[in-house]
């Protein structure tokens, strides 16, 4: 009798743990610079050029400390179940390489209704960085967020301009060895791991591009950019400010370009 009423229970506890419930999970992005909003209007001192990025493997952390991923919905579009492109520039403007469309909240479902902390990759994974980019499921068939001759996507596509000066940065894995669709490795991958401890339901994801500059790439009156290749000059500050080691695209520090904000 005990047996049996212990495995009465095994499978009740078993019946509730695959049928625990998945709630909505909502993750909005915001352009700042140095904690402004900014956008691509040409009125602005400091007006953006391009603001596109992939999301990848996104997961929040419950009440007791354990992380649970996140289901991304599959709209045929901007998302796929684990990896999502991010388009905060609107086409108009400054941002004249862009397009009309915008993209700027992540949306899927996670368990766990009570949840502190967010984490994911800046980044595609290895595994389908390297497909032919004219058969890809969306969102990997943007032709602008991708590098041919290097047989990867850009994973960030950031810029910004004054009256006088601009900076631009295309983020992506270097030294990739091999032909497209048969990379074996990158010397350097370049992915960015985020973790935000304090964000929670309601909040948004701030991505400052002030800190892709605070180098003075904005203040030199040279136009600047870096395209993630060892020996730039420009690419080094840019890179602290992704915690990224720019001589081996390892992780070098806590990363400053995205932070948390509560929202009213």
């Amino acid at each position: 009798m005990r047996l049996r009423l212990a495995g009465i229970v095994f499978c009740v506890l078993g019946i509730a743990a695959c049928t625990e419930s998945s709630a909505p999970v909502s993750i909005p992005f915001e352009a700042a610079y140095a904690g402004a909003p900014i956008d691509c209007a040409e009125k602005a001192n400091v007006r953006m050029t391009d603001l596109r990025f992939y999301v990848s493997n996104p997961r929040i952390r419950d009440g007791d400390g354990n992380w649970h991923e996140v289901a991304l919905d599959d709209d045929d579009a901007w998302q796929q179940t684990h990896l999502a492109l991010i388009d905060l520039e609107d086409g108009g403007g400054s941002c004249t390489n862009g397009t009309a469309d915008l993209y700027t909240t992540l949306s899927g479902t996670a368990r766990g209704r009570s949840w502190r902390g967010l984490e994911f990759t800046l980044g595609v994974p290895f595994e389908v960085n390297h497909g032919d980019p004219l058969a890809a499921e969306p969102p990997l068939g943007d032709a602008a967020m991708h590098w041919h001759w290097r047989g990867g996507y850009k994973f960030l596509r950031a810029g910004l301009r004054t009256a006088d000066d601009g900076f631009w940065l295309h983020l992506g894995s270097t030294g990739c060895r091999g032909t497209i669709g048969n990379i074996t490795y990158c010397d350097a991958p370049n992915r960015v791991t985020v973790r935000l401890d304090d964000f929670g339901p309601g909040d948004a994801v701030v991505v400052d591009l002030a800190e892709l500059v605070a180098g003075g790439a904005l203040e030199d009156r040279i136009a600047a950019d870096c395209s993630s290749g060892p020996g730039e000059a420009h690419c080094p500050a840019a890179f602290r400010a992704l915690g990224l080691d720019h001589a081996t695209g390892a992780a070098d520090g806590v990363q400053k370009l995205f932070r948390s904000r509560a929202r009213p």
